[in-house]
C-alpha cells in the first residue's frame, strides 16, 4: 500500500468516526447540562377536555410535549396497557388511543424482547396493575406510579396518584392501578443524580397534592432538531412546571405521546410497545 493510499484510508476513518460521534450525540454526555429553573410553558386546555391541557416547550434543538391532567376531573377514567398476565399485545399509541377512547396516551414500562428462531415476544419489566389484577410482577431496582380513587363508585374528589421509588413497597401491595417506569429522578423537589446521557424521554410528576399529573415526552431521535434530555433534565423541567416529585418511564425508541387520537412527535415512530398510560372521559 502506498503512502496516498494510506492516507486516504486515514481520511476515511477520521471521517467515519466524525459521523459516528454527530449521529450518536444524544447518547453522550453533556457539555453542558439545560437549565430550566424559570421555564414557562403556555397552557391550553383540550376543547373536548378541559381536565387536560396541553403545551409545547422549544428552543434550540429541543422539543418537549407536555401535558396537564387534574385527576380530580369528573368524568375522567383511566386506561391502562397491558389487560392481561404475560400479554403479548403490542401497538403505537394512536393504535391504543383508538381502541380506549383515550384522549390522551403516552407508553410507561420498559420491557423485554425475547427472540426466538420463529418468533419474538415482549413482556413488560415491572410492575403493571390495572383494575386490581397484577398483570406484570414487580422490580425492586425500579419506581412505579399508583393510582387511587379511580375504581367505581369512588368520588372523582379521592382521586390522586403516588410515586414510589421502589416496586416492592409493601403500600403498592393492595393497590387497584399502577405503572412501572424506570426510576424515580424527582423527590420532594431534589433532583436524583444519574449518569448524564441525553436520549428520547417520556416522564411524569406529581404535585404536592397528589392529584394533578404532569407528562412530558421529550424528542430525541433526531438530534439535529432536538437532542433529547437527561435524566436530571427532565427532573428539573418538571420541578419548574410544578411538580413536587417525579419519574422516568421507558424512554429511546419507545416514547410515544397521542393527543385526540394523533402522535404530537415531529417524526414517525415505528416501535410497538405492550404498556400505556391513557385518559379518557366517561
Amino acid at each position: 500500500m502506498t503512502f496516498s493510499k494510506r492516507a486516504a484510508w486515514y481520511f476515511l476513518a477520521v471521517f467515519f468516526l466524525f459521523f459516528l460521534f454527530a449521529s450518536q450525540s444524544s447518547a453522550l454526555p453533556n457539555a453542558r447540562a439545560r437549565d430550566f429553573s424559570s421555564v414557562q410553558v403556555e397552557w391550553k386546555p383540550l376543547e373536548n377536555c378541559a381536565a387536560i391541557q396541553t403545551a409545547d416547550y422549544r428552543e434550540s434543538q429541543l422539543t418537549i410535549h407536555c401535558a396537564k391532567i387534574d385527576l380530580t376531573a369528573p368524568g375522567l377514567k383511566l386506561k391502562l396497557l397491558p389487560k392481561k398476565e404475560k400479554s403479548r399485545d403490542i401497538f403505537y399509541a394512536e393504535e391504543f388511543a383508538k381502541q380506549n377512547g383515550a384522549i390522551l396516551a403516552f407508553n410507561t414500562t420498559p420491557f423485554y424482547i425475547h427472540q426466538t428462531k420463529n418468533d419474538k415476544k415482549h413482556s413488560t419489566a415491572g410492575l403493571c396493575v390495572n383494575d386490581g389484577a397484577l398483570y406484570s410482577r414487580a422490580l425492586a431496582g425500579y419506581c412505579a406510579i399508583a393510582f387511587y380513587g379511580f375504581e367505581d363508585g369512588a368520588e372523582s374528589s379521592e382521586r390522586c396518584a403516588r410515586i414510589f421509588a421502589s416496586q416492592k413497597d409493601k403500600e403498592l401491595a393492595d393497590v387497584k392501578y399502577a405503572a412501572g417506569g424506570f426510576w424515580q429522578i424527582l423527590k420532594d423537589k431534589k433532583i436524583i443524580q444519574f449518569k448524564e446521557l441525553r436520549d428520547s424521554r417520556t416522564a411524569v410528576g406529581l404535585d404536592a397534592s397528589g392529584q394533578t399529573l404532569y407528562a412530558i415526552a421529550v424528542e430525541g431521535e433526531n438530534p439535529a432538531k432536538s437532542s433529547g434530555l437527561t435524566y436530571m433534565e427532565c427532573a428539573d423541567f418538571l420541578r419548574a412546571l410544578g411538580c413536587q416529585n417525579a419519574m422516568q418511564f421507558d424512554g429511546g425508541s419507545s416514547t410515544q405521546f397521542c393527543v385526540n387520537g394523533k402522535s404530537v412527535l415531529g417524526y414517525r415512530n415505528y416501535v410497538k410497545v405492550p404498556a400505556f398510560l391513557g385518559f379518557a372521559l366517561e
